[in-house]
């Protein structure tokens, strides 16, 4: 470790002493008279005169002035005007003076046709012309950022910048989404969007500016004129058949200098799922995860619309105020029904050390019912001198589903409730005095979640040894969290060092009661047996202190080492085995990151820490929990600890006059643990039971992407690649097995503009995996996901879309190998309404099958798709 550090810091000296400014400075006057010109521009390039690193305008005395950073050996200076003879000069990358003499030509004014740039580069900021990239066939402001060089739309709606994740979405520079922007980019329409901006290395506190560093880039949408200050929205209205299908969307949007709101209501059966755009990119409630739940398929690689068998209910709310200049109130609120049906197939192997494989056939079908209502409040305000947050969240979740599976020719019925409420308090507060800050935050959150899983009828009756007439099985468990994590922190600044030092309290108490009873048909219960039982009282208090230095050279470099201690104190009561578990600790999660601005287009970032992560309430359980139909754990033994390292680094490339971005990532983990949760199986029972044994998992991964952007064609291309490799070892029927896996992956997409008539979309992704167990290597499994679209627009109004996806996979014999989908519509536009007519499945595919691979399992699934089906839609836009 000590050999990264040292080299981390030989990098940090370099860019320190490269980043050096220079200045160019001089005069601009007449040939003829010697008299000054004013107004002349002087621009400082690189020798191939493509860059641009500073420029300046001469006074009324004729005199200019450049600084420059840049780390080249020489420099091109360039004088142009209205009506004068251009000039240029080659000099040393130095601090000098460069006076020119010019001559007045006379102006010949021809037509031209002024066309914006695509994407501009202003110091950190990037700015996308979204005129540039979209066209009559996008709808929303999303379709237009997915052909955005740099910029990545998941399916999931999550923006990336080069590769990294975005930490804010603003309208207008107005954060009124927070982490739910899929709502903006799916119902913003892009003609209303004039310009994306990208801020690079965003700081969302101003208070924190050029104290703490960001890696992480925001996306800004800069609006029309004609969509300021307005009333806006959208109206959808669908039908269709196979099966009698509805549609139905409405959005209303006002963005002013001082409120905005995005409302919005949506329902379908067509297998749209419109509760996706309601997930939190950002910070979610981080509620406790349930252990039980119905036995499910598994949904394939697909877009949920292929598959999806839905009914839903989506509302949204949400506003934001300027009560005064930097103060802000925003208010977000929405609910989901959502009702889903999924039938499909499987066969896992298992296998096992020194024993043929163990093979479990299912077939299955479930219903899951979600009703969740969320609903924030939050203060806000964000100057230079100060930070101001107030947030409280209320969430309340009710799921019910059901299940059934035939496996073995035996049925077995599931039913599982889950009411879940969460109450959370955010406070924050900075202040920025001078050279010293001062910081408080606090975060409190209370959750309780009851849930219950009833098994009809458990196929393992000698788990509990049931008697006669009660066959069937009911899980309880019941857990109440609550949570609070607290942190102040001071820091002072000499010159280009900043010194900081944190303390922190953070407390856990947590509760949890189980039981695993039999039961009968008219849902009586008998008295669970002890080692079907937990009762369990848990707590965790840490105490954290932590000193931090910071050297930062202007916005070019910066370097930060963190030594945070924590004393932690935890103790775990098993009031059912009244036994009590106690730990009292100090340890260290030291880290160690820099960012470097080699040029204004290329960056570098790397990240070295430790830290030690202890289990939870769920680890430490010593009665029998079923958690689905054939799975029963139990995890009593010491605390878990899991000590792991962590590597990454970073360079990113963005180069706005060439429409040309990249970035290459590498990261390595290094992780050992004293705790392995074994699996024997008796049939196709499955236990877990957890084993004091030190074992250790390790792995690296490597990604590359790249995208350009050819405006002379209207292309975006993007090209992407990347290898992981990981190391675990695996604890199944008392064996230690030592495992490997790994993964390659390609991509290629891209968009283009055949006639002004006719657009091609296509987008490939190949992959290859390999699990290896000891000696013994698992088949690799190879697959390649095509998709591929072709618009025709005839005189701008209708468009005609033809699409298709192929799917590969090399494990999987017969026809099943590859598959193919087909899809088509048909739109015809006008000012304000909109008439589609679309097609899905048109081949009419019935299943989905594929292949996939974990530790030492092989899995091969199957899922009911929705059948060939046409809607018709009409859109309304109020402008």
């Amino acid at each position: 470790m000590h050999r990264l550090f040292l080299l981390l810091f030989v990098l940090s000296s370099c860019v320190s002493v490269a980043s050096a400014q220079i200045t160019v400075s001089g005069t601009v006057r007449s040939t003829g008279s010697g008299r000054a010109v004013e107004s002349v521009n002087v621009m400082l390039l690189d020798t191939g005169r493509r860059i641009m690193y500073g420029y300046a305008i001469t006074s009324d005395k004729g005199a200019y002035s450049i600084p420059c950073s840049a780390k080249v050996d020489s420099l091109v200076v360039a004088v142009t005007g209205f009506n004068i003879a251009a000039q240029s000069r080659l000099i040393v990358a130095r601090t000098q003076t460069v006076d020119f003499f010019v001559t007045f030509s006379e102006l010949k004014i021809r037509e031209v046709t002024v066309k914006a740039q695509s994407v501009e580069r202003h110091s950190d900021t990037l700015s996308y012309n979204v005129a540039s990239f979209a066209n009559v066939t996008d709808r929303s402001i999303g379709d237009v950022l997915k052909k955005m060089p740099g910029i990545e739309v998941a399916k999931s709606g999550e923006i990336k910048y080069n590769g990294k994740s975005i930490n804010k979405f603003y309208v207008e520079n107005m954060d009124m989404l927070g982490g739910r922007y899929g709502i903006a980019t799916n119902n913003i329409q892009a003609k209303d969007i004039a310009r994306v901006e990208v801020f690079e290395n965003h700081q969302p506190i101003r208070a924190l500016n050029k104290l703490v560093s960001s890696d992480r880039a925001a996306i800004n949408l800069r609006l029309k004129d004609s969509a300021k200050g307005t009333w806006n929205g959208t109206l959808q209205l669908g039908a269709g058949y196979k099966p009698w299908m509805w549609n139905a969307e409405a959005a209303a949007m006002y963005f002013g200098r001082k409120f905005q709101t995005l409302d919005t209501y949506k329902t379908n059966n067509s297998g749209d799922d419109v509760g996706r755009e309601l997930q939190s990119f950002f910070d979610g409630s981080d509620a406790a995860a349930s252990l039980l739940g119905v036995h499910k398929p598994t949904q394939p690689a697909l877009e949920k619309e292929r598959y999806l068998d839905n009914q839903v209910h989506s509302v949204s709310a949400n506003a934001i105020v300027k009560l005064k200049k930097e103060l802000e109130l925003t208010t977000n609120a929405s609910y989901l029904h959502d009702l889903q049906n999924s039938r499909g197939g499987s066969v896992t192997t298992y296998f096992l050390p020194d024993a043929p494989p163990l093979v479990v056939t299912e077939q299955t079908l479930a219903a899951h019912r979600i009703d969740r209502t969320e609903v924030d409040f939050l203060l806000r305000s964000n100057t230079d001198k100060r930070y101001l947050l107030e947030k409280i969240t209320f969430e309340g979740e009710w799921n019910r589903d059901c299940g059934r599976v035939l496996s073995d020719d035996e049925q077995v019925d599931q039913r599982f409730r889950l009411p879940r409420i969460t109450l959370r308090n955010r406070f924050s507060a900075i202040r920025r005095i001078g050279k010293t800050s001062l910081s408080f935050s606090s975060d409190t959150d209370f959750g309780s979640q009851p849930s219950s899983l009833r098994v009809t009828p458990m196929l393992y009756p000698e788990v509990f040894d049931s008697p006669i007439g009660y066959p069937d099985a009911l899980q309880r468990l019941d857990s109440r969290r609550f949570r609070t994590r607290n942190s102040a922190y001071t820091s002072y600044t000499v010159r280009r060092w900043s010194f900081f030092l944190s303390a922190g309290f953070n407390a856990q108490l947590e509760r949890m009661d189980s039981e695993l009873s039999p039961m009968n048909a008219d849902w009586r219960t008998l008295p669970a047996a002890d080692s079907m039982r937990n009762d369990i009282r848990w707590r965790k208090l840490d105490v954290l202190v932590g000193p931090s230095v910071t050297y930062r050279v202007g916005d070019k470099f910066s370097a930060t080492l963190s030594v945070p201690l924590d004393f932690m104190s935890l103790r775990a009561e098993d009031k059912i085995r009244e036994t009590v578990v106690r730990s009292n600790r100090l340890f260290a999660a030291p880290s160690f990151s820099l960012q470097a601005t080699v040029t204004y287009n290329l960056k570098f970032s790397a990240r070295a820490s430790y830290n030690e992560l202890v289990g939870g309430l769920y680890d430490t359980y010593g009665g029998y929990i079923m958690t689905d139909y054939r799975m029963i754990a139990s995890r009593q033994g010491d605390v878990s600890r899991n000590r792991r390292q962590n590597y990454t680094a970073s360079l990113s490339y963005g180069n706005a006059i060439r429409a040309l971005f990249g970035s290459v990532d590498v990261s390595y983990y290094r992780s050992r643990r004293n705790l392995m949760y074994g699996t024997t199986y008796e049939g196709s029972l499955s236990r877990i039971e957890a084993v004091a044994m030190d074992n250790r998992s390790e792995g690296y991964n490597l990604a590359a992407k790249v995208s350009k952007r050819f405006d002379g064609i209207a292309t975006t291309v993007n090209l992407s690649g990347g290898f992981s490799q990981s190391w675990n070892e695996v604890l199944r029927q008392g064996e230690l097995l030592l495992t490997r896996y790994d993964r390659a992956t390609a991509g290629l997409s891209f968009n283009t503009r055949f006639t002004q008539a006719v657009r091609f979309d296509y987008g490939g992704e190949y992959s290859r995996s390999e699990s290896r167990a000891g000696s013994e290597k698992l088949r690799p499994i190879d697959m390649l996901r095509q998709h591929a679209a072709l618009d025709f627009i005839i005189r701008k109004k209708f468009i005609c879309r033809i699409g298709g996806e192929h799917f590969y996979n090399a494990a999987i014999g017969g026809r099943d190998r590859n598959m193919f989908f087909l899809d088509a519509s048909l739109s015809y536009k006008s000012k304000r309404v909109e008439y589609m007519l679309e097609g899905r499945n048109l081949l009419d595919t019935g299943t989905f099958r594929s292949i996939s691979q974990s530790d030492i399992t092989d899995y091969v699934y199957s899922y009911k798709l929705r059948p060939a089906s046409v809607m018709f839609k009409i859109k309304f836009s109020l402008k």
